[in-house]
């Protein structure tokens, strides 16, 4: 028949012929294993691998962001409960209580750094630091491990005394820049004389919270 395809029947007993077979299915097949069974090539690993490091750099940036971020908020609720905290006793007290940074000589400073303790106490003789005779209401090292909070206050004083009445007569606020000094990044909290504090915020939406006169913060 025109254009069929003639086989010789006796050709696939001959020798040569089943030997060509055996070699052409036998190759196939390991083949097909090798395929099946191969791993990564180099290459591909090596291609892998500088995707994932052009990812992990790519979001790198928000993240250490979003943890500063977390860090400043962290702080603003540390200083905002404890400044509750001694307004409160003060109050019940019917006595000053006094909240600031302790030097190793127990001295108040302005720096609440890392290394800082902080106490709240009522200043038995007056004389601005933490005495044996003065009573501890609340003592902590400070949490964050970066960045750093300063005391500016009116006139020029290291500590914050709230009356017996719930008031202060020295308000002030207190600065956090995180340790990039980021002014992004930084926080904060004004106390009144009325002694409550509040956060500042960014008002005119250029990403910078301003202080109690209008001006950026800076670090």
């Amino acid at each position: 028949m025109r254009g069929s395809v003639r086989t010789d029947p006796m050709s696939a007993h001959r020798p040569g012929h089943r030997r060509s077979m055996c070699y052409w299915v036998n190759r196939d097949r390991s083949n097909g294993y090798r395929n099946a069974s191969s791993g990564f090539t180099l290459i591909e690993v090596l291609l892998v691998l500088s995707m994932l490091a052009i990812s992990l750099s790519l979001t790198a940036p928000p993240f250490k962001d979003r943890i500063e971020d977390l860090r400043s908020a962290s702080a603003m609720r540390h200083l905002a409960s404890l400044f509750a905290l001694a307004r409160h006793e003060a109050l019940i007290r019917q006595r000053p209580v006094i909240v600031c940074a302790l030097t190793a000589e127990q001295k108040c400073h302005r720096n609440w750094t890392a290394n800082s303790n902080i106490a709240v106490f009522i200043d038995q003789n007056n004389d601005r630091r933490l005495d044996n005779s003065d009573q501890v209401l609340k003592e902590l090292r400070w949490p964050l491990k970066g960045g750093e909070i300063s005391w500016r206050a009116s006139l020029a004083r290291n500590y914050l005394q709230f009356e017996s009445n719930g008031g202060t007569w020295q308000n002030g606020t207190l600065y956090y820049c995180p340790s990039s000094l980021d002014a992004r990044k930084a926080r904060a909290l004004v106390i009144s004389h009325s002694g409550r504090n509040y956060k500042t915020v960014d008002s005119n939406g250029d990403g910078i919270r301003e202080d109690r006169s209008g001006r950026n913060l800076r670090c």
